[in-house]
C-alpha cells in the first residue's frame, strides 16, 4: 500500500496549512499539529464535511484567514467557516473550475473555469447565484486579486495572456500583459509590491508586470538557473507521449509562484525540477538562487518565512517517502525538520500504488482534448 500524494498546499494569514489529497484535506496549525480534517476520526480533531464528489482541484483561504474554499473536478464548491469548520455554503457550478480566489474583503469567492469564465459567489447569501464577472476565449489557469487601490482582478490563460480587469465591473479591461510564449499557469501579487504582478508559464520564464499599464518590467529565463538539474540527472526528462505531450527533453514549466511577504521575495516551483526558485525583490528581481529538495514538487505555499512544498510521489517506494517538506527561507532554505516531520506524520488515504502526476503540458497543449489513435 502507498499513501495518496499531496496535490495542493495552501496557507492562511493565521498560520494554518491545508494539505489536499484526492477528495480530502487536512488542516494543521503552524507547528504541523492536525486541527481539522475531512477524513480523520481523532477525538481532538474537528471532522469537516467533505467537499463533494471527485478530486479537489483548487483551494483558497480568504485574506483574513476566516474562510476556506474548495472545488472538486465534479463542480462542487464548498465554503467553510475556519473558526468552527462548519459549512457556510455548498453549491454546484456549471463548469469545471481551475482556480479560486477571494476578493480582499472576503465577501465573495472568485471561481475561474475551463471554459474561460470567472464567476463570483457571495459567501453569506446562500440563495444567491454565481455572477459572471469576465470571460476569456481560452482556459483560465489562475485568478488573483491585486492589492492596488482600487483592487483589480488578474487572470491568466492558456493563450499566453495576463489580463487585468476592474472589480467588480470586470467587463472593463484595464490592461493586458503580453509576452509569454506558452500557457500562463500562475499569478502572484504581494502587499510589499502592490503595483506589480508576477507570472509563471510553460515557456520557462517568470515575468514581472506593472499592473495598471500591463508593461513588462522583467523576464527571468529559468533555464539559466535550472539546467544544472537536467545536466546532473536530478531532473526527469520529458517524453513525447500522449500522457506527457512534451516533445522537448528539457522543459521549465512553472507550476506555482508565491509571494513571501516577510522577506519581500517570491518563490516558484517548476515541473520535474527538484528545487525551489527564490527571487528576492527590490523593484526588480535580484540575486536569484535555488534551494534543493529531495524530489520534484507538485505545489508550494508560504507561511511566514517558511515554504511548504508538496512532492511528487516516488512510485517505487511511496509508502515510506515524505509527502511534503518545509523550508526555512530566512535561512537559505534549510529544512524545517520539526514541521516537516509533523506534516508527514499525518495520515492520508491509502492506495494500492501512487499514481503519476500528469504533466502540465498535457492540458497546456492546445490539442489536449485529443485522444491517442488506436
Amino acid at each position: 500500500m502507498a499513501r495518496s500524494p499531496i496535490t495542493h498546499v495552501e496557507t492562511s494569514s493565521q498560520g494554518l496549512i491545508a494539505l489536499v489529497y484526492g477528495s480530502n484535506f487536512n488542516i494543521t496549525n503552524s507547528s504541523g499539529t492536525l486541527v481539522a480534517s475531512t477524513s480523520s476520526d481523532q477525538n481532538d480533531v474537528v471532522k469537516v464535511e467533505e467537499p463533494g464528489k471527485g478530486p479537489i482541484v483548487a483551494v483558497a483561504f480568504s485574506q483574513d484567514g476566516s474562510t476556506f474554499a474548495t472545488c472538486t473536478n465534479e463542480k462542487n464548491v464548498a465554503i467553510y467557516d475556519v473558526g468552527t469548520w462548519s459549512t457556510k455554503r455548498m453549491l454546484c457550478i456549471v463548469k469545471r473550475a481551475t482556480a479560486l480566489a477571494f476578493d480582499l474583503d472576503g465577501t465573495h469567492l472568485l471561481i475561474a473555469d475551463k471554459f474561460g469564465e470567472v464567476y463570483r459567489v457571495s459567501i453569506s447569501d446562500a440563495d444567491s447565484k454565481p455572477e459572471l464577472l469576465l470571460g476569456h476565449v481560452s482556459i483560465v489557469c489562475d485568478v488573483k486579486v491585486s492589492f492596488t487601490t482600487p483592487s483589480r482582478v488578474l487572470t491568466c490563460d492558456r493563450d499566453e495572456k495576463l489580463r487585468v480587469s476592474k472589480y467588480p465591473n470586470s467587463y472593463n479591461i484595464q490592461s493586458f500583459g503580453l509576452g509569454h510564449k506558452e500557457f500562463v499557469t500562475s499569478i502572484a501579487t504581494a502587499q510589499f509590491a502592490p503595483t506589480c504582478a508576477v507570472t509563471g508559464s510553460g515557456d520557462g520564464t517568470i515575468r514581472l508586470w506593472e499592473i495598471e499599464s500591463g508593461q513588462l518590467l522583467q523576464t527571468i529565463q529559468l533555464e539559466e538557473f535550472l539546467q544544472k538539474y537536467y545536466q546532473d540527472g536530478r531532473a526527469q526528462r520529458g517524453v513525447n507521449s500522449f500522457e506527457d505531450r512534451n516533445a522537448s527533453t528539457e522543459r521549465y514549466g512553472v507550476l506555482h509562484v508565491r509571494a513571501v511577504e516577510s522577506m519581500q521575495a517570491f518563490v516558484a516551483v517548476v515541473e520535474r525540477i527538484p528545487a525551489v526558485v527564490v527571487l528576492p525583490f527590490k523593484n526588480l528581481f535580484r540575486d536569484i538562487y535555488t534551494v534543493d529538495i529531495d524530489r520534484a514538487p507538485t505545489d508550494i505555499a508560504v507561511a511566514g518565512s517558511q515554504a511548504v512544498v508538496s512532492l511528487v510521489p516516488n512510485i517505487k517506494d511511496s509508502a515510506n517517502d515524505d509527502l511534503v517538506v518545509a523550508l526555512e527561507l530566512s535561512d537559505k532554505g534549510t529544512v524545517a525538520k520539526d514541521l516537516t516531520a509533523s506534516l508527514n506524520a499525518i495520515p492520508t488515504q491509502q492506495v494500492e500504488q501512487a499514481s503519476p502526476i500528469p504533466s502540465i503540458y498535457v492540458w497546456g497543449n492546445k490539442m489536449y482534448m485529443e485522444h491517442p489513435k488506436d
